[in-house]
């Protein structure tokens, strides 16, 4: 058989970047993929890789393991480069992946030379004294400058900012780069991260199609793109539903199919979403159809393939009847208005549906699941607004609450609270019934705003904290002066950007009884307390001003950041009635010095602050009247994804309640008492539910090998509790772990 004209060749992601160039050609489109893209390739990867790692393996235990397909790609040579002409999307997004794992390997402090220098020549490679990257960026100056801030450090981007004329694919990746730390799973922060990077580089595999030149590369991705594309899972489904409905209604279904195609279109045109139908598909089927008991597979199957999931649950869905496959059609072409109606309410700021939007500001993409579960064609606008603004509410709430108790946010763990309320707001007709099971399902949250007593900004959670700063700060402004002013903290022109009323100066505050040391002083300074938010332009011009200066120019700013004034209260009818209506007069104490103890004082206004704002009741949830036991509440716990915790160990008795453990950092030593429950809290008074979190938030960094750094006394000898954990293992109560 005579060999293709054409030749592909397998290749890992290591040979992909090895000693390449990756240029685009001409009739390339701009880097589009979204943030659901993106997080979906880092869910599966790490679902292939995790069910095959043991904490117990060696390093070269991972040339065993299953290898991925992440599919083809089609290039051409030129003078010495590489011409992308299909596949830009993804190894843009694995050369993003790769900076930022190299980011990770540093934070832990893999080796060197063979972790981080290796990852490192796959990310750009240095000729005349100059950086080249992998992917090239020398065309377009502002993608050099943000790759090159990435590289020093993922920490660069709170100061970086791009130019407004940057490209499209620019300002992308500048978001991309933002949200795939709040995006990349806990369970690979510790020990499991080198294995997880030497598998992404040896296992995970593409298919490389070499075209003959560029004129036949241009052929290619006009073929694959233009014509013999392979039908969307869309396609696919609507061929499998309309075999299923007689030739006298599928004029009118092909409409009412085509209408709903166009709507999507014009959402995903007007809000930059490449994905709105197949995402609309997913959500739908998850929120109306899927079963969510402990045996049922629906909603992982119906990720990975919906029209797969229709095809086998034909009478599930009732598609075995004569009129199910015309009812289906049907319900879906008309739920797609109430979608686009909540979709678009997630990127543009809606009063009426203020909770869809703060969710759309956090990247919680799967809260669709959740409005669709409780919207119904049939519903008036008025009761569907109601519903969904209830659903997202709630939504907010166990976010935020979790966000507050540093619990993982990542969308299986929201999941787990999404599936397992959809299937008794289904049976809610009315919003006040919602209002019932959602206070019930509140009522048995384990975590509420208690611990806000010790929460602070850290290396990965400065957008949740300028999330609260912008909450509270809008709902000081509307309780004095009315409207709706939280769109414009969280998206508005003046671009608000989080303050420290502390300069970063450690010797103005080491005098200070508890400001003796750097680590101390940061400690402080990043308390929510020290911190408002301002616009970017007020707050670059005084950031290093001492505070007798910078209370002058808060009282300018939002009611907040004015309250720290002696003269807040003075010809301030309106805020003075508001704190004294909600309580707080004693909590607004203004600060005409600003020490530990007025941070303190601040971080407790915030707390009262939080309570009023995600008030249950506030927010038109009914609360049971009789409080739920502790059993009950232990019931609904939903355990960290971290294989084994802290916890197991004090279950087996290796590690007894109010144990003290400790961790080395630059010198210092840092240590954290074991509660009863699992927790670990820092000294300083911060709880984390994983050894691989405390030891990062301890070092001010984004990932840690917590079971090899934290360590405990035992038989006199202070010893890793890896060894402890290992132990267990070994005594065959448990696998794997982090």
């Amino acid at each position: 058989m005579a060999d293709s004209p054409i030749p592909g060749k397998g290749v890992t992601v290591q040979l992909l970047f090895e000693g390449s160039t990756f240029a685009l050609d001409y009739y390339q489109r701009e880097y589009t993929w979204t943030r659901d893209e993106v997080r979906t390739l880092i869910e599966d990867l790490t679902r292939r890789f995790l069910p095959q790692w043991s904490s117990l393996h060696e390093r070269e235990e991972v040339g065993d393991y299953a290898p991925y397909f992440l599919g083809p790609y089609v290039y051409h040579e030129q003078g010495g480069r590489t011409f992308l002409v299909d596949g830009q999307q993804r190894i843009t997004t694995l050369h993003l992946l790769l900076i930022y794992l190299r980011q990770l390997l540093m934070d832990q402090g893999a080796d060197p030379d063979l972790d981080i220098s290796a990852v490192g020549r796959l990310i750009h490679t240095a000729r005349y004294g100059k950086r080249n990257f992998t992917v090239d960026a020398s065309e377009e100056p502002a993608r050099a400058q943000l790759l090159s801030a990435l590289m020093k450090d993922w920490k660069s981007l709170d100061g970086f900012f791009l130019p407004d004329d940057a490209p499209v694919s620019v300002k992308n990746l500048h978001d991309r780069s933002r949200e795939i730390d709040e995006d990349f799973p806990e369970s690979l922060r510790g020990e499991a991260l080198p294995f997880f990077v030497e598998w992404l580089l040896s296992r995970v595999c593409l298919v490389g199609i070499r075209a003959l030149d560029q004129e036949n590369g241009r052929e290619i991705f006009v073929s694959m793109n233009d014509r013999g594309l392979r039908p969307s899972p869309v396609d696919l489904l609507k061929g499998h539903l309309f075999r299923r409905v007689g030739p006298q209604v599928r004029v009118e279904l092909g409409k009412a199919w085509a209408d709903m195609l166009a709507r999507l279109a014009a959402a995903e045109a007007d809000l930059h979403d490449a994905n709105a139908p197949s995402a609309y598909v997913r959500s739908f089927l998850l929120a109306q159809y899927a079963r969510f008991d402990e045996s049922s597979t629906d909603a992982e199957k119906i990720e990975q393939a919906f029209h797969d999931w229709v095809l086998d649950n034909e009478a599930h869905l009732g598609l075995d009847r004569p009129t199910g496959a015309h009812e289906f059609i049907k319900r879906l072409a008309e739920m797609s208005l109430r979608y686009c109606t909540v979709l678009r309410a997630s990127r543009e700021f809606k009063p009426e549906l203020a909770s869809v939007f703060f969710n759309g500001h956090n990247g919680i993409d799967n809260q669709f699941t959740l409005l669709l579960a409780v919207a119904s064609p049939e519903d008036p606008e008025r009761v569907f607004i109601e519903k969904c603004a209830l659903a997202a509410a709630f939504l907010d709430l166990v976010y935020v609450r979790r966000c507050v108790n540093n619990l993982p946010v990542q969308r299986r763990d929201l999941d787990e609270v999404i599936h397992g309320v959809i299937t008794s707001l289904r049976a809610c007709r009315r919003a006040e019934d919602m209002a019932a099971v959602l206070g019930s399902e509140i009522s048995l949250l384990e975590h509420d705003f208690r611990e806000l007593k010790s929460f602070g900004l850290r290396a990965n959670n400065r957008r949740l904290v300028r999330y609260l700063l912008a909450r509270m700060t809008a709902h000081v402004q509307r309780q004095c002066d009315g409207g709706d002013p939280e769109g414009d903290y969280l998206q508005g022109p003046l671009n608000y950007e989080v303050e420290h009323i502390w300069a970063n100066h450690f010797e103005r505050y080491k005098p200070m009884p508890k400001v003796k040391t750097v680590a101390a002083f940061e400690h402080w300074r990043n308390r929510l307390g020290a911190l408002l938010i301002l616009p970017k332009s007020v707050n670059a011009s005084f950031r290093d001003d001492p505070y007798d200066q910078k209370i002058e120019h808060y009282r300018q700013q939002n009611r907040l950041a004015a309250s720290l004034h002696q003269i807040s209260r003075v010809r301030n009818p309106s805020f003075v009635k508001y704190i004294k209506t909600a309580k707080l007069e004693k909590a607004f104490r203004p600060c005409p010095t600003f020490g530990t103890n007025e941070i303190e004082q601040r971080q407790e206004l915030y707390r009262l602050l939080c309570e009023e704002i995600w008030n249950p009741t506030r927010l038109g949830f009914r609360m049971p009247k009789s409080q739920p036991t502790p059993e009950q509440v232990a019931r609904r716990r939903t355990r960290a994804h971290y294989g084994i915790e802290i916890l197991d160990l004090i279950k087996a008795e290796l590690v007894s309640e109010g144990a003290r453990i400790s961790r080395k950092w630059k010198g210092d030593f840092y240590g954290a008492t074991v509660e009863a429950d699992g927790v670990i809290r820092l000294d300083t008074g911060e709880p984390f539910h994983s050894l691989s979190a405390a030891g990062a938030a301890v070092a001010g960094t984004r990932a840690c090998p917590g079971w090899d750094v934290w360590r405990i006394e035992r038989n006199g000898v202070t010893v890793p509790l890896k060894d402890l954990r290992n132990e267990l293992i070994k005594m065959g109560l448990a696998q794997g772990g982090t």
